[in-house]
C-alpha cells in the first residue's frame, strides 16, 4: 500500500525520487519523505500530506537538483502504525542508516521491548522504525551492512518489505521481500533502482526483476559497473533471477488531456477489451471462442468445479463469471471474498480449481489464500494484469488481461477487463464442453468481438449520453444517500456501482439484489434516497420494475438505466440514462453483454458526483490502490 523508492547512480537522485514516487501516488498515500546524500551525509526531507510538500522543501533548501552516485530512498505512507505525521513519515534514520518499509511488522510489540531495554529510544510511533535499530545491533556484533540486514529480517514476522542505505555504504542499496512487492532494474545511464511498483521507474526502463519472497537483493557498483545481486533470506546463498519486459509506456501513464485519469481510464476501456481479447484468444482458429494454448486454459479444461476467491471490485467480477460459467459451461461455480475464505476450513475436492482474481496480483488475502490452496495440493489459478506479479508468479498457472497500467484508485478498465476475461473463459468451456451450441457460441462471439467498437464510439461519440448522466448527476450529488439495485447480470453491478460512489465521492450507497430490497433495506427508503435501477431488457426486467414500484411509492427518487426504447421505464424513472443496443443479435443472447454497457454508466455517474462534491477523484481518501496487508 505504501510507496517505495530507491536509486543510486549517475541521474539526479532528488529528482529520480521525486518522479518516482508521483508515479505511485494512486497508490494513496497520508505522508511522504526522502533521504539522500549530501557531502556523505544522509539528509532526510518528509512532511504530512502530499508530496508537493516534501518537493517545496528540497527546493527551498536548493536541494532538489543535487547530483551524487551514493543514492538515496524515498516513501509514500498509508498509516497502519502510528498517526500520519511528519515524525512518523519515512525514511527513518538510526545512526547511519535509512530506511522505508512497507507492511507490518507484527511482532513489533516483543521487539520494542527488546530494543528498550538495550537503551534505544524510538523517536516514531511506527513499527517500521524499529528495524533499523535491529541492524544496528547486528553490525554490533561485527556482521557487514548487508548481512546484518538479512539476519534482522530473520527476527521479523509479517508480510512486510524493507529498503535501506547507509552512509557506511554509499552508493549501495539493500532490499528484501517478505510479502509486499518489490521490483528492481538497472538504469540503462548507469545505476540501480528499486520500487515497490515498475511504474514508478517505466519511465527510465521496461526490463525489471520482480523479488521474489525470501529474498535479498543488494543494488551497487564493481569494478565500476552498477550491478544488483540477489541472495536467500534465509541461507544467505546466491540466487538467480530473471527479467521480464514489459509493454507498458510512459504515454499510458499520463492524463492525455484528461481532467482525471479515472475518467481517461473509463475511456480507454474499449481498447483494454481488445488487448485482453488479443491476449487470450488464438485468431488464427476458427471455432467460437478459441483459447490461444497456455498453462492456465489446461488447469480449466482438467476442473470439475471453480472456487473464485477475491476481494473489491474483483469480487464483483467474480460474482458476474459465476453467472456465465455455470449458464454456459454447467460448471459449479463457489465465489468467497479471500479475507473470509483464508480464514475457515473450505472442504474442496481434489478436482476443484482455485481461481484468484487480483488486478494488481498482489493483494494480500487473495495471495495468502492462493498459497494456503498451494501447500494443500489443489490447483491454482491467478487471473491479474501485472505480469510479474506474485499471484502471477506463486499460482500454478496466470491469466493476464491487457488493461494496462491503472493509475485512479478506483478499478475502472481493470474490472470490465475482469469481465471480460470471465465471459471469455465461459464461452470456451461451454463450446468445448457442448453446453453452448455451435450456433449460439458463434453468433455471442462474433458480437464479443463487435462490443469493444461500439462501446468506443458509444463513449466518444455519444455526447448526448454523457451529458445526460452529466445532467442525472447535477440533481442528486447533494442527496443523502443512494441504493443499487438490480437482478441477475445486473446485480454484482449494483453492487461495483455503489463502491464506486463510497469511493470516490464519500456517499453512503449499498448495491442489492433487487428482490431482497423488502427483506430490511426498504425501511430506509425517503425522499432523500436516490435508487439507481439497473433494468435492460433481459429475463429479469419484469421483476426488477415491480421493486422498482415499491420504492417509488415511497418517496425514492429513481434514476432508471435501461434500454433506450423502453419507455414504460422511462416514464417510471425521475431521472433517465439510457442504453444504446445493436439490434442484430438475439435479447436472449445479448442479455449476456448488457454488464459492458451498464458498468460505463454508473462509473461515469459516480464520477461526475464526485467531481461536483470536490472530491479527489483520482487519490480518494484511506484508500489504497493494491491493498498489500490485511
Amino acid at each position: 500500500m505504501c510507496g517505495i523508492m530507491g536509486y543510486a547512480g549517475n541521474r539526479s537522485v532528488p529528482r529520480v525520487l521525486l518522479s518516482g514516487l508521483k508515479r505511485l501516488e494512486y497508490r494513496g498515500y497520508d505522508s511522504a519523505g526522502v533521504a539522500y546524500f549530501v557531502d556523505g551525509r544522509l539528509e532526510i526531507q518528509k512532511a504530512e500530506g502530499k508530496l508537493c510538500n516534501v518537493e517545496k522543501l528540497l527546493h527551498d533548501k536548493g536541494f532538489d537538483h543535487v547530483q551524487n552516485e551514493n543514492g538515496g530512498i524515498g516513501h509514500t505512507r498509508w498509516a497502519t502504525h502510528g498517526r500520519p505525521t511528519t515524525q512518523n513519515a519515512h525514511p527513518h534514520k538510526t545512526g547511519p542508516i535509512a530506511l522505508v518499509h512497507n507492511g507490518i511488522i507484527e511482532n513489533y510489540q516483543d521487539i520494542k521491548c527488546e530494543l528498550l531495554e538495550k537503551g534505544h529510544r524510538p523517536l516514531s510511533e511506527t513499527d517500521s522504525e524499529l528495524f533499523g535499530y535491529l541492524v544496528l545491533e547486528e553490525q554490533k556484533k561485527g556482521h557487514s551492512f548487508v548481512e546484518a540486514v538479512r539476519q534482522s529480517f530473520l527476527k521479523v514476522e509479517g508480510s512486510c518489505s524493507v529498503v535501506l542505505i547507509s552512509e557506511e555504504e554509499p552508493g549501495m542499496i539493500v532490499g528484501i521481500r517478505n510479502g509486499s512487492p518489490l521490483v528492481v532494474a538497472l538504469d540503462p545511464q548507469g545505476g540501480v533502482f528499486f520500487a515497490s511498483d515498475a511504474q514508478a521507474i517505466i519511465e527510465y526502463t521496461n526490463e525489471v526483476a520482480f523479488v521474489e519472497m525470501g529474498d535479498l537483493v543488494v543494488g551497487h557498483q564493481v569494478d565500476g559497473r552498477y550491478q544488483l545481486d540477489f541472495y536467500d533470506s534465509l541461507t544467505g546463498t546466491k540466487l538467480d533471477r530473471t527479467t521480464t519486459k514489459l509493454n507498458w509506456s510512459v504515454e499510458s501513464l499520463d492524463k492525455q488531456g484528461y481532467p482525471h485519469y479515472m475518467l481517461k481510464e473509463i475511456f480507454e476501456q474499449p481498447q483494454s477489451w481488445i488487448d485482453t481479447l488479443n491476449l487470450l484468444l488464438d485468431r488464427a482458429k476458427q471455432d467460437p471462442f478459441p483459447l490461444a494454448a497456455q498453462p492456465s486454459v489446461e488447469l480449466l479444461r482438467r476442473a470439475k468445479q471453480l472456487q473464485i476467491i477475491a476481494c473489491g471490485t474483483s469480487w464483483h467480477a467474480a460474482l458476474l463469471g459465476k453467472y456465465w460459467i455455470e449458464r454456459w459451461a454447467k460448471i459449479t461455480v463457489q465465489v468467497e471474498l479471500a479475507s473470509e475464505f483464508r480464514y475457515r476450513d473450505p472442504v474442496l475436492s481434489p478436482d476443484t480449481l482455485v481461481i484468484g482474481i487480483s488486478q494488481s496480483g498482489e493483494t494480500a488475502d487473495t495471495l495468502g489464500a492462493i498459497r494456503e490452496m498451494r501447500s494443500r495440493g489443489i490447483p491454482t489459478l491467478g487471473i491479474c494484469n501485472v505480469r510479474g506479479s506474485s499471484m502471477a508468479r506463486e499460482a500454478d498457472a496466470a491469466l493476464f488481461t491487457a488493461a494496462g497500467p491503472e493509475v485512479g484508485v478506483a478499478a475502472t478498465k481493470t474490472f470490465t477487463s475482469q469481465l471480460l476475461s470471465l465471459l471469455v473463459l465461459a464461452g470456451a468451456l461451454g463450446c468445448e464442453r457442448k453446453t453452448l451450441s455451435l450456433e449460439s457460441g458463434r453468433e455471442l462471439f462474433d458480437e464479443v468481438l463487435r462490443l469493444p467498437h461500439f462501446m468506443d464510439g458509444y463513449l466518444h461519440r455519444s455526447s448526448q449520453w454523457l451529458a445526460q448522466i452529466d445532467h442525472v448527476s447535477k440533481q442528486v450529488y447533494r442527496r443523502k444517500g443512494f441504493f443499487f439495485m438490480g437482478r441477475g447480470y445486473s446485480f454484482p453491478i449494483a453492487l461495483e456501482g455503489a463502491l464506486k460512489l463510497k469511493e470516490i465521492a464519500y456517499i453512503n450507497a449499498e448495491g442489492y439484489a433487487a428482490g431482497e430490497l423488502k427483506h430490511g433495506p426498504i425501511a430506509m427508503i425517503d425522499d432523500e434516497m436516490v435508487v439507481v435501477v439497473l433494468a435492460p431488457r433481459d429475463r429479469w426486467r419484469e421483476k426488477t420494475i415491480s421493486n422498482l414500484q415499491e420504492v417509488k411509492s415511497r418517496g425514492a427518487c429513481i434514476i432508471g438505466i435501461g434500454n433506450s426504447d423502453d419507455q414504460a421505464f422511462e416514464e417510471m424513472s425521475d431521472f433517465w440514462i439510457p442504453l444504446n443496443v445493436p439490434k442484430q443479435i438475439r435479447p436472449e443472447l445479448f442479455e449476456a453483454l448488457y454488464p459492458f454497457l451498464l458498468v460505463p454508466a454508473v462509473q461515469l455517474l459516480s464520477y461526475q458526483v464526485a467531481v461536483l462534491r470536490g472530491t479527489d477523484v483520482d487519490q480518494p481518501r484511506n484508500l489504497a490502490k493494491s491493498v498489500t496487508v490485511e
